[in-house]
This record gives structure tokens, C-alpha cells and sequence, in this order.
């Protein structure tokens, strides 16, 4: 039994075409409440409808809507939203009778085989669960019998096969359907065997990676929007980019317009409408280092160029001045100057007049919490290691007053010698907040010697690393 964590009364993306649905629900075991109708939308969950359920469990979903596809939802409010699914394909008049002791078990369908389908699908699985969680338990049970875990494995393995082929059987025999694109998606392909010598040494140890990657979405049919409301689509989309991708923005840029271009060419609005949306939200949020730089391709690629027709003007405004915030200082280009910064020592300084193989460019102020901790672990950190690693530090304070800086720096014991400490003070003028995105501190810059960006919004426990890193590429080490 399911409970929905996530619920919101809203619609998405719906439209009144004047196509009635009517879904007739009874739950034996709930009466005189209410009950909602609702769908998957990735991750999240959304409310459609709502009918009430007299005193025999019995309800009505019904009105002059349309309903588009997907995996949806029977939620009861008064069972702390508890739920369970039932599948809306092209046929939307359809009845439901089940009850509380098990919704999937007890599930009659009438009026719509393609629910029949889906509930005996549920019923595999369900068994299917039962039987290999009771291997797992019986597999660590046996952990130190080689023979006869060996053998639950055999057993887990053909249970998983015949689970397999129960999905390519319900795709087979109904090719047409919408379950069978759903279950379609949820079939891995087959990997074949990699390349080998006259020795039967592999000749590729990359060519099932590569394999799996380049047919990764073969089973997913992008003109198909009802896999939007499913959990499946958005699962896919995140999944191949946490683990199948090589996480820099270099490789990540081509990969994002490649899915995106099969959600375009594929004809299909909603489904580009989501991907597009989607991956921008994803690379924008994204904790991996560079990813910004992807955020910015794709929304000079596909909304700032007028493609994507839906974004409003108000919305296109902001995504602009988002992007020139952060174009700037994308991995790879020339860091912006700041020029005749004072320093603590009431000489002045400028950022590209720093002579050394690696700068540190840090953004801090005294009255954040995370700062009074990292900077001086940064301190550290360039004691130990980085000053041996030909590395400045150019500490920048975003306040103005200095009575708080010259505190903060002195009871922090920030003075050594290649550790520049300036501010922006008494007349700003560097404009560092709008080249340097800085909407919070610290912020840490890694520069190399002719002050391109090779590390940004890294945290001190990887500058060492990155640098070391970037010294083996210099040395030919890595390519």
C-alpha cells in the first residue's frame, strides 16, 4: 500500500475539448467521503478531479474534459492519501470496483481490456517482488555457502527472465496500445557480448558502455505524451544524465541537444515542451561544477531563439539577465578583471596583475556563517599545500565596512605572503557581483596562470585536487 507524499490540486497542461470521461469507482471498505483523481507527472503528483463516495463506496469521475494519457491515480483523503493506479488510454469510460484489503489483488475492471492488461501486470509484479525479496533474504542468509547462493542466483535470474518476458509478450500481443509503449520504456536493451581477439582477450573494454549509451532511449517513443504522466519518462531523462554522461560541460552540451532534438523531431509538443523545460531546470540547479554552462546553451538554443513558443515575455526577461550573469564566468574563459581593488594594506590591485601559475579567487564576507568557516580553512589549506603549488589568493570582500573586514581578518589570522586581501570599498566600481554571479558566499574561482576559469563554485576540499589535476594535464599525463 502506497501513500501520495506529494499532491497538488492543480491541472497540467489540460485543455477542455469537450471529450467527456467517465470513470465509475467503487472501494468496498470506504463510504460518505470524498475521493480524488489524480496522475504521475515524473516525480510528482497532481490532482485532476474530485467525486464524492456514497454509502456503498461508490463514485463518479465524470466531466467535459479531456483526459490525457498516463498512469493515474484513486486517492483517499480519508485514508491518510492513500492511493492506488488505474491506466487511462484512448478509452476514458470505464468502471473500477476494488477494496481495502488489497487494491491490486481485489481490482475488477470492466468496459476497457487495456485496464484488465495493466491490473494483471500489477499482480505479476507484485508476486514477482514477493518472490525475490524472499531470495535476497534467503541470499544473505547464505552469504558464506558459495554453492548455494550460487544457486539462488540462478533462481533469482531465471525469476527475472520470465519477468522480462511477460513484458515482451504484453508488448507483442498488443502492439497498438498505449500500456505497450509503457511497458516498452521499461525494457532494458540487449547488450551484446564485447569485440574479441583470435585470444578471447576484449578487444574494447568500452563497447558496452558505448553501446548502452548510444541505444539508451530505443524503447522510449518521444511522440508518446502520456509518458509524461507516468513516473518512467522523467526518471529516464534524469538517470541518463546522473550516470551515462561524463559530468563536464564540454560532454553534457552535445548530449542535451541530442535529447532534445529527439523530443523535437518526434512532433510531439508536450513531450519537447517537458523535455526542453525540463533539462533547463536541471542544468541550472545542477551541483556539478561547469553544468551553468549547459543552462546557458540550452537557453540560447532553444528559448532565446524563439523555439520555445510557450515562454512568456515576462519569463524570457528574466532568462536573459540570467544568462548574462553567468556568461561571463563559464568555465574556460578569461576570468573579468576587477581592477584597483584596495587592499588591506591601502595599496591597490587588480585581478589579472596577480602573477602566479594558479589564482584562488574567493568572494566572502565576515557575517556568513559558512565563510567564518571556509576561509580560514582556505587559509590553511594554501599553508599546507597550495602556496607550493604556485597558487594566490585574491580575497575579495563584498561589504563595506571596514572596521568589520579588517575584524574578520585579523581574528582569523588572514595576512600571509601570495594572500590578497582587498575590497570594493569606499566607491564601488568593479561591478564583480555582475561578472561573477555572486548572490551568496563564499564563492570560490580557480584560475590558471593566464587567468582562464578552470574550477568555479568549488569547495576547498577539490582545489587541490583540481589543480594537481590540471598540472598532469599540462605534463602530458592526461589527455
Amino acid at each position: 500500500m502506497r501513500r501520495l507524499f506529494v499532491w497538488i490540486s492543480a491541472l497540467l497542461i489540460t485543455a477542455s475539448l469537450n471529450a467527456q470521461y467517465e470513470i465509475k469507482v467503487k472501494i468496498n471498505g470506504v463510504k460518505d467521503t470524498v475521493v480524488y483523481l489524480g496522475h504521475h507527472f515524473g516525480e510528482k503528483k497532481y490532482v485532476v478531479d474530485t467525486a464524492k463516495i456514497d454509502s456503498k463506496g461508490n463514485a463518479v469521475f465524470k466531466k467535459d474534459k479531456h483526459l490525457y494519457r498516463g498512469i493515474y491515480l484513486v486517492i483517499m483523503p480519508s485514508r491518510n492519501m492513500t492511493y492506488f493506479e488505474i491506466l487511462v488510454g484512448d478509452n476514458k469510460k470505464f468502471s473500477i470496483e476494488t477494496d481495502t484489503a488489497d487494491f491490486v489483488k481485489n481490482m475488477k475492471v470492466k468496459g476497457d481490456n487495456e485496464n484488465l492488461i495493466f491490473n494483471n501486470y500489477q499482480r505479476y509484479m507484485t508476486d514477482w517482488q514477493e518472490k525475490m525479496q524472499a531470495l535476497n533474504k534467503k541470499l544473505e542468509a547464505n552469504k558464506d555457502n558459495p554453492d548455494e547462493s550460487e544457486k539462488i542466483r540462478k533462481e533469482m535470474n531465471e525469476i527475472n527472465k520470465q519477468r522480462v518476458n511477460m513484458m515482451n509478450d504484453i508488448v507483442k500481443n498488443n502492439p497498438d496500445t498505449f500500456f505497450a509503449k509503457i511497458i516498452k520504456s521499461l525494457i532494458d536493451i540487449d547488450i551484446p557480448e564485447p569485440p574479441k581477439d583470435e585470444n578471447g582477450n576484449v578487444i574494447d573494454p568500452q563497447f558496452q558502455y558505448r553501446f548502452y549509451k548510444k541505444h539508451y532511449f530505443d524503447n522510449i517513443d518521444f511522440s508518446e505524451h502520456g509518458l509524461l504522466r507516468t513516473p518512467i519518462f522523467e526518471a529516464k531523462l534524469n538517470y541518463y544524465f546522473d550516470k551515462m554522461i561524463v559530468p563536464m560541460p564540454d560532454s553534457a552540451i552535445p548530449e542535451a541537444k541530442y535529447v532534445i532534438n529527439k523530443a523535437y523531431e518526434s512532433g510531439d509538443t508536450l513531450m519537447f515542451r517537458f523535455t526542453v523545460s525540463h533539462l533547463l531546470h536541471y542544468f541550472e540547479t545542477s551541483k556539478v561544477m561547469g553544468y551553468d554552462a549547459v543552462f546557458v546553451s540550452i537557453a540560447e538554443d532553444w528559448y532565446l531563439n524563439g523555439k520555445a513558443y510557450w515562454a512568456d515575455k515576462e519569463f524570457l526577461t528574466k532568462l536573459t539577465e540570467r544568462v548574462e550573469k553567468i556568461s561571463p564566468n563559464k568555465l574556460g574563459n578569461i576570468a573579468p578583471d576587477l581592477k584597483r581593488l584596495q587592499g588591506f594594506d591601502d595599496r591597490y590591485y587588480s585581478l589579472h596583475q596577480v602573477v602566479a601559475d594558479y589564482t584562488i579567487l574567493v568572494f566572502f564576507e565576515p557575517s556568513c556563517g559558512h565563510c567564518k568557516k571556509e576561509v580560514p580553512k582556505l587559509m590553511q589549506e594554501f599553508r599546507d599545500t597550495l602556496k607550493n603549488l604556485g597558487v594566490k589568493v585574491f580575497a575579495l570582500y563584498t561589504q563595506y565596512d571596514r572596521e568589520e573586514w579588517a575584524k574578520f581578518i585579523e581574528e582569523k589570522n588572514l595576512i600571509e605572503e601570495g594572500w590578497i586581501n582587498v575590497w570594493d570599498g569606499p566607491y564601488p566600481h568593479s561591478k564583480f557581483r555582475d561578472y561573477y554571479d555572486i548572490y551568496s558566499t563564499p564563492v570560490i574561482f580557480v584560475l590558471d596562470k593566464n587567468k582562464k576559469i578552470i574550477g568555479k563554485r568549488i569547495g576547498v576540499e577539490n582545489i587541490k585536487d583540481l589543480i594537481e589535476f590540471e598540472k598532469k594535464k599540462e605534463r602530458g599525463e592526461i589527455k
